[in-house]
């Protein structure tokens, strides 16, 4: 086979593998590069939640949807800060998307669509997920993919690394350069697409594209942000840092590793929140069980660091569901043993082993011990007051703001088609996936489905238009 393609996809995750899916059985000879030994990419990380209108989904449901009403849904959510080129290509052709992943077999959860879950709510049920979370996508695309690879329609190169983009002396990419196991091997294809992730998993360069920003993440390894920086080097626009927005929230398994968080369940949703939250100051911040996500999140972006101490005693540590999703003895032995879960004899020995002010946090208690006394908490109107913070010994776990997905990203146009900072595009060179920015697709809020959705979208459209463009 000559060493020169219709497309090469670089990546097979969420966009890469609808994207060589429909350009192979369009005909097109597809190249498709994957870091990673196994295709999937972050759809083994991410939750699956996805999100159109007019689906045939919401149809059986007779639920009256459109993708004008999907688009200003999203903006109202996202404070309008979704790139509107970007949304309304993705609100045009989601529809098609998930119709399509259920002509190939996903089943979406039978409670869906809602209107809203993890993330504040559309004004319309069109989100929806299935029983398996992303896996469940990955599994009806698998079969197809992988028939594909066998009839060689898509020659798949597992274990690639994508390290650099080739280009002509008129500035257009007309090929790559990809570490292997047998050293650099160069590829050359009439069209470059760049579905590589986003970069939550490099600590250099989350440092180089956002560095006012602490990083603290759980994504996908292979995050590594490779097509991000290639495209930059040839001048494409790489924006978004100022949209990002933490989630609510986490904690590190390796307090010198950023990129070992794992989540804490603090949603008032699923269980009481019996704790009381501080910054570092020694002072409670927020509502700890306001019922809006974005209201946590906001409140924890703002403190230093995006860090915050739970508090709690030993009655509570008793009768509490655990934070974490350890099992309960793994939990509990956690505290005095890891950096992160701190155990003490008296709150003052609790803030010197935080490096807050004790008298600050011995006031903080003594208020909140005072308003589950009178069942009415007039500083921040915590509904949940059923027990004082006061049953020595006493516990914090240090927790922050996670991250899961970059911010920033590649800005494209309406084909898909990576922009410079010129305002030009770069000739043959396309994006899709989180490669975009999480910013660019879901603004500076968690929109449901936004992150996922766009992506299988925006693979799909690829594959099936790129050819033709």
């Amino acid at each position: 086979m000559s060493n020169n393609w219709d497309i090469i996809c670089i990546g097979a995750g969420s966009t890469g593998l609808p994207l060589a899916i429909k350009a192979a059985e369009k005909g097109a000879k597809v190249l498709q590069i994957e870091a990673d030994n196994r295709i999937g990419g972050t759809l083994f990380w991410s939750s699956g939640q996805i999100a159109a209108a007019g689906t045939n989904l919401q149809k059986r449901h007779g639920i009256e949807d459109s993708p004008d009403e999907h688009y200003e849904d999203a903006q109202h959510v996202a404070n309008q800060q979704i790139d509107p080129t970007v949304l309304r290509l993705f609100v045009d052709n989601a529809a098609d998307t998930i119709n399509w992943l259920e002509d190939i077999g996903f089943k979406p959860a039978e409670e869906t669509p809602v209107a809203g879950e993890a993330h504040e709510a559309y004004s319309t049920r069109r989100y929806l997920w299935g029983e398996n979370q992303a896996i469940s996508i990955l599994d009806v695309m698998k079969p197809l993919h992988e028939q594909l690879v066998k009839e060689k329609k898509i020659d798949l190169r597992l274990e690639h690394r994508f390290k650099e983009l080739i280009m002509d002396k008129a500035g257009a990419a007309i090929g790559i350069k990809v570490e292997t196991k047998e050293g650099i091997k160069e590829f050359f294809g009439e069209n470059i697409v760049l579905a590589s992730g986003g970069y939550a998993a490099s600590k250099e360069v989350w440092n180089e594209l956002n560095p006012e920003i602490p990083l603290a993440s759980r994504c996908n390894p292979f995050s590594r942000g490779d097509g991000i920086i290639a495209a930059k080097t040839h001048g494409a626009i790489v924006d978004g840092a100022e949209k990002y927005l933490c989630t609510f929230a986490g904690w590190l398994n390796d307090p010198q590793d950023p990129t070992s968080g794992e989540f804490l369940l603090l949603s008032p949703k699923a269980r009481n929140v019996w704790e009381v939250f501080v910054n570092s100051e020694g002072k409670r911040f927020m509502q700890e069980d306001h019922q809006s996500i974005d209201y946590r999140e906001r409140a924890l972006l703002k403190q230093p660091g995006m860090e915050m101490n739970i508090i709690f005693d030993s009655a509570i540590l008793q009768n509490a569901s655990p934070l974490t999703l350890l099992d309960n003895e793994e939990y509990r032995n956690k505290f005095g043993n890891h950096p992160t879960f701190v155990k003490a004899s008296s709150i003052n020995d609790l803030a010197l082993k935080l490096g807050v002010p004790q008298k600050n946090l011995e006031q903080t208690i003594n208020d909140y011990n005072k308003s589950v006394e009178e069942k009415n908490d007039k500083e921040w109107n915590k509904y949940f007051l059923i027990r004082k913070i006061e049953k020595a010994p006493f516990y914090a776990v240090k927790a922050m703001g996670i991250t899961v997905l970059g911010p920033s990203g590649l800005a494209v146009d309406s084909n898909l088609q990576v922009l410079k900072k010129d305002g030009s595009r770069i000739q043959n060179l396309y994006a899709g996936g989180e490669i975009l920015g999480f910013g660019r697709t879901s603004g500076n809020a968690f929109v449901g489905g936004l992150s996922l959705t766009p992506a299988l979208t925006f693979g799909k459209i690829l594959g099936e238009k790129i050819l033709s463009w």
